[in-house]
Formats: structure tokens, sequence, C-alpha cells
């Protein structure tokens, strides 16, 4: 919990900041939360205290009669509700619309997942994050799990060395992993990847198997759902994981249903592959996966023809991970003028994961011959 909680907040002041506090996450049970130690004030610490109530399911009435002044108090709020395991976490995931969307969850199914997960990667001694924890993904993986193993959590510094070592499991996002296959040339024997929050490319987790990676775990899941499936590359289908099964929806589409007998959509159109297997076919709602953050392409596009100056404009994934765009000037309004009012609304306007990095502006957007959108370098 205070790994969870400490993400929470550190997710919060990058949204009321813009930017990440000067200390990383997690930070020490002692560290003080004003001045002397994260820096917060006033109204930070009050922004602080409504993320962790949103996150746990908590309220004022549970605060004692001293603002918390420690992070280490703001945990032993948190414990106070859930000490007994039957509380309840919420997580923040984009709807298709792209406003956030809150997902509630019982701790005692993740905890669940958390178990199930453990039993299928025995001899783990260390849990390398490379992801937060606040998001769905990393708070099962690098919070939940690592303590149901009993094993630590390593952070590593962005641009810093890995360290790995014999038994680590290494827990990233597509993004990451095609980073690492680039930049580690030899794993060191018995490392363990889990990937997810987006789709694993096959021909990445070769790379990352032949340069000595032990085993590549992918997981299907989504902020509604937890975990729902999973695969070891290299094999095509996902197995179900044991708390839930599908259900038939009709004209060949499939939902969930867990063991309680709540019912959940796919984000994905699937092919049933016997009884607990399936085959992602695709996404339903238009999304992809930018630095494991679900991404909408036309919603970015259409920020961009809202602008004064823009006819047309399309958006899509480019082939390195990050969105790009095409963008057609309105009669009158040349690109050397255009240029910077458009860098500056996508500074402004969106997130980091949203941000197209290439631009490229043009008289008409690129058409075949049936009149559908084709791609663009």
């Amino acid at each position: 919990m205070h790994r969870i909680a400490c993400a929470v907040v550190a997710a919060e002041m990058r949204r009321l900041r813009g930017g990440d506090l000067p200390m990383p996450p997690p930070w020490a049970s002692t560290t003080a939360i004003a001045d002397e130690g994260l820096g917060l004030d006033s109204l930070e610490r009050l922004a602080a205290l409504g993320a962790l109530a949103e996150a746990f399911e908590l309220d004022d009435a549970m605060l004692g009669l001293e603002p918390p002044g420690t992070v280490g108090a703001w945990t032993d709020w948190i414990m106070h509700h859930h000490g007994a395991g039957e509380g309840r976490i919420t997580v923040r995931s984009s709807g298709s619309t792209g406003e956030p969307v809150l997902c509630s969850h019982a701790v005692a199914d993740l905890a669940e997942e958390a178990r199930f997960m453990a039993s299928q990667l025995p001899g783990r001694r260390r849990v390398v994050a490379l992801v937060p924890a606040h998001h769905m993904y990393g708070l099962i993986w690098t919070a939940l799990l690592p303590d149901v193993l009993g094993v630590p959590v390593v952070s590593p510094t962005i641009g810093t060395a890995l360290d790995l070592t014999p038994g680590d499991l290494v827990v990233g996002v597509p993004d990451q992993w095609q980073a690492l296959s680039r930049l580690t040339r030899r794993f060191p024997a018995d490392i363990i990847g889990i990937s997810s929050a987006g789709p694993l490319d096959a021909a990445l987790a070769a790379e990352l198997e032949a340069s000595g990676l032990t085993h590549l775990l992918d997981v299907y899941g989504s902020s509604e759902t937890g975990g729902i499936a999973f695969r070891l590359h290299p094999a095509t289908f996902y197995d179900l994981l044991p708390r839930w099964r599908l259900l038939p929806q009709g004209d060949g589409e499939w939902g969930l249903v867990d063991a309680h007998g709540g019912r959940y959509p796919l984000p994905d159109h699937i092919e049933r592959v016997g009884e607990r297997r399936l085959r992602l076919i695709g996404r339903r709602d238009g999304a992809v996966q930018v630095g494991g953050q679900n991404v909408w392409p036309e919603r970015v596009a259409a920020m961009l023809r809202g602008l004064d100056g823009i006819a047309d404009a399309a958006v899509r994934l480019n082939g390195n991970g990050r969105l790009k765009a095409f963008i057609v000037p309105a009669d009158g309004h040349d690109v050397a003028s255009l240029s910077p009012l458009v860098d500056r609304a996508i500074s402004e306007r969106l997130s980091v994961a949203e941000r197209p990095r290439l631009l490229r502006f043009g008289t008409i957007l690129p058409r075949n011959a049936m009149g559908k959108l084709e791609d663009w370098s």
C-alpha cells in the first residue's frame, strides 16, 4: 500500500505542477510532506489527500486531529481502513473520449490475481519495476505481487544501468522492452520479463530472448478488469486467468464473466480457441498504446482540426511507438506561420503520450484509389 500511495501522490503532483517532484517515489516513511521533505504547499497537501481518498476509498472522518506530516502517516491512514484486506482500490483510466474513468476493484480480487501469477514465477528474488504503481498493471505487478513473493522492489532511474541479477523479474511495457532490446547486449542468466499495457510484437520478443532473456510473459488486461489472460512467448494464444470465463455476446462477439457473476466487455475483438483460450484480433474503440497508455488518435486529430488555420488533419501511430500527424493548412495559411501555433496547442492541450512527435504538412490527406486514408512517412 505504501508503494501504491507514493505513486498516486506523485501522479497527482505531476498533474498539478506539470512536472515531476524533485524526489522520485517511493519515498521513505519518515519523509516529511512539507518544505523539509517533498515540499508540498497547503493546496498540494490537500490535493494529495484527495487523490489518496479517491484511490483507496477513504474519507476525512478517518483522519486524526493533526494533519499527516510524513509519508508514513499517509500509509497509516490507508491501512486503518485496509488492514483487513477487504477494501477496494480505484484506478484511473482514459475512456474512449480521453476523459478519466474511475475503475474500482476489490483488493481481495487483485490479491487473488497476484497469488496466481506468483505461482507461475518460481525462483524470483527481486522485482525490477519500470512502471509506476498507480496504474492497474503496475499496482498488481510491482506492489501486490512482490508482497506475495516476499521479494524487494527496485525502481531504476531512467538512463542508469539496470544492474540486473539472476532471479530478477523485470516489469515493463512494450515501448520499454523495445528500448531494452537496443540497449542490452546480453541479459544475465535467469531473467524473466513481463510485458503488458499494449500489444507485444513477436519479433521484439524473439530479439529479447535471443539476447538471453529467459522468458517473456505477455499479460492481456485493462484498468476495468485487471489481468484477463496471459501467454508465454512465442505462444499465439492467451490463457484466461482463473477468475474469468468467456461469455458469448452474439454475432461472434465475446464478453467476460467473473467468479461473482459480474459481466464485463472485452476491450478487443477476440477469437475463442477452446474453452479457456483466446486470440486477439483488434481494439474495439480505436485506441492505441503509447508508453503503456491508451491514446485515441482520432481525439488528437479532432483537436488539430479545431485550430484556426487547419482545414483537415489525420493522426496515427508511427513505427517508433509515438503518434504522428498529417496536417492540411486552410487556404491563406502557410506552414511557416502555422507550425508554431500547432506546436503550442499540442504542448498545452495534449498529454505527453498524446503529442504527435512527427508533423507533416500537405495540401491534401494521403488517400488510396478507394478513398481510404493511407499511411505517410
